[in-house]
């Protein structure tokens, strides 16, 4: 006999039900904003947005999206709401409106911060919020650290970056620029000036490819590539450039080739396309600009003709053997297919990690066996007293929403460890809605598309490409959301069993079955025993009744079901989880 699995709700259950909030690493309330962008209220949009991950500007840009994966419209109907696009538009169209500020009590100890990147910066906001005295030191001459110096500005413009550093800023944070630790300040000068010490210094050192010829001159590797690009120290790439890898600093350094005057430009990836880690969309952008993407190919050496510089790259073809530890197929060479390209600048841009040279030995710091900082994965600790780490630092390189993530969890890591206090975030709730309002075509909308620079005016590096969207198309796209953060609660006192719901119901969440047809957890036992005092087993026997149960995620919220009960046992609340990274209101 097929048996159905039935839940009893708890708040788990509702928040991995709300799939793009639970997906996001510092579940941003997306269905709550995109609810405020339906009704144009673009500030309340941008202050739920402000209140989780601190940027809205720069993620609605850069942001990897984990949340659109687990979008329920995706999923269930056609393409994903453009979550991220519609973050963007939070911040473009929120007017300023100053707001009396939450007056913050001042603590008397004070927290150094290595690195002004995101994971910095997001450790400092919320340390500076809690009442402490934050210092962050950047090396470069910029804070920032790869939202500046790795991210072209064409894809993130300068300006934006530089008001979320001035937000930070406004909190009492001091930016310490061209301060590199180990120098004139080292980390044990840092233990003893502060409190507590947060490492974020990012994972800045490329990568190399391992082959022959890879120290030639018009060899330099990505991250240094893209550093010397947004430094506007811009190397003389020659006419024809190739770039080695299919992430977004090989994307970056291949569009930022074009944007330098190279005729050509070819993208070496040793994959296929569906393998490729970047955005598709950014992709798309990449062959708009007349770039060339050679996959399955996997560079080998170096050439040169006088034995000093570049001339050109040898090459192998591969085939796709089986899936590796992160579920990509590994690409295997295949013997008798070299092939040579000529070309007067090589960039491999395969990777990159962090650097620890500055770390001192005498501080005792553990360091794995992979060259980097060990930390306590749930408090950023290191197992020195006083000193965390998080970011890129510690992992290798990642996104910045989960750098974000760790900056802000390490903050209320330090906040325990300096106060002693442990924060407890605020409880989840429900509020009654009288009518839900949904689109008669919500499911004919199409996925709204970002309008776009003309590539024949993308030859500049300071102009953006996506334009984002225009207000209109914003509440077009965010009327398409299927608002999975309200649901439909019940209450079985009221409930006479009837089936209206289930016929009701146009994406049959409902269904009617026997109790003997289902099975559960010890809540689902705990609640029949309370019903008919005897246990489940005996009452699925006894066959004591029937049950209606909903699947929740196939739901899109249209109400019907509410409409068609007729004794009102149905209603339809939303669920509102509460920014809980620190007490004062934003």
């Amino acid at each position: 006999m097929n048996r159905f699995h039935v839940q009893i709700p708890n708040q788990r259950w509702f928040e991995e039900n709300i799939g793009c909030e639970n997906a996001c690493p510092v579940n941003t309330r997306a269905p709550q904003y995109i609810s405020a962008i339906r009704e144009e209220n673009y500030n309340l949009a941008f202050k739920l947005n402000r209140g989780d991950n601190l940027f809205p500007a720069i993620l609605g840009r850069i942001c990897v999206h984990p949340c659109e994966e687990k979008c329920r419209r995706g999923l269930l109907i056609d393409l994903p709401i453009s979550i991220c696009s519609l973050k963007r538009a939070s911040a473009d169209f929120e007017t300023h409106v100053p707001q009396k500020e939450t007056a913050i009590k001042k603590r008397d100890k004070n927290v150094a911060v290595i690195g002004a990147g995101p994971s910095g910066l997001s450790a400092a906001n919320d340390l500076a919020r809690f009442g402490y005295s934050v210092t962050t030191y950047e090396s470069f001459p910029i804070p920032g650290g790869m939202l500046n110096v790795g991210i072209p500005p064409y894809r993130l413009p300068r300006e934006v970056v530089q008001q979320a550093i001035e937000e930070v800023r406004q909190l009492g944070v001091e930016v310490v620029t061209r301060m590199p630790i180990g120098k004139e300040l080292n980390l044990e000068s840092l233990r003893k000036k502060y409190d507590a010490v947060y490492i974020a210094a990012g994972a800045h050192k490329a990568e190399r490819l391992g082959i022959a010829g890879e120290d030639l001159q018009g060899v330099i590797h990505g991250v240094t590539f893209m550093r010397m690009v947004n430094l506007d120290k811009n190397p003389k790439i020659g006419s024809r450039v190739a770039v080695v890898g299919g992430g977004n600093t090989a994307m970056d350094s291949a569009r930022s080739s074009f944007r330098l005057g190279a005729k050509e430009v070819f993208i070496l990836y040793r994959r296929t396309r569906e393998e490729m880690p970047v955005d598709p969309r950014e992709l798309e952008e990449v062959e708009e600009e007349g770039i060339k993407v050679h996959y399955l190919t996997q560079p080998i050496r170096v050439l040169s003709r006088d034995g000093r510089r570049v001339s050109g790259v040898q090459c192998i073809r591969n085939r796709l053997g089986d899936p590796e530890k992160d579920g990509r197929r590994r690409p295997i060479p295949v013997e008798g297919t070299e092939f040579d390209i000529d070309i007067d600048f090589l960039i491999p841009a395969v990777s990159q990690s962090p650097d620890i040279s500055f770390l001192p030995e005498e501080i005792g710091l553990e360091i794995s066996k992979w060259d980097r900082l060990s930390v306590n994965p749930e408090t950023f600790e290191t197992n020195v007293h006083g000193i965390f780490a998080g970011g890129d630092f510690v992992t290798g390189p990642r996104d910045v929403i989960r750098v974000i993530a760790d900056g802000r969890k390490a903050a209320l890591s330090i906040h325990r460890y300096l106060s002693g206090e442990v924060f407890e975030k605020k409880p989840a709730y429900f509020t009654a809605i009288r009518e839900v309002h949904i689109d008669p075509d919500l499911e004919k909308i199409p996925r709204q598309r970002m309008e776009t620079l003309p590539v024949q005016e993308r030859g500049c590096m300071d102009r953006e490409v996506e334009l984002g969207f225009s207000r209109e198309v914003a509440v077009k796209e965010a009327v398409r959301c299927l608002q999975c953060h309200i649901f439909t609660i019940f209450d079985r006192a009221k409930c006479i069993l009837c089936g209206g719901c289930v016929d009701i119901c146009p994406k049959f969440c409902f269904r009617m079955a026997r109790l003997d047809e289902i099975e559960g957890d010890e809540k689902l036992s705990k609640l029949v025993e309370s019903l008919y005092k005897v246990s489940l087993e005996e009452a699925q026997k006894l066959n004591l009744a029937s049950v209606i149960f909903k699947d929740e995620s196939r739901c899109i919220q249209c109400g019907l079901c509410v409409k068609r009960c007729p004794t009102g046992t149905i209603t339809m609340e939303e669920y509102h989880r509460e920014s809980g990274f620190y007490r004062q209101e934003i």
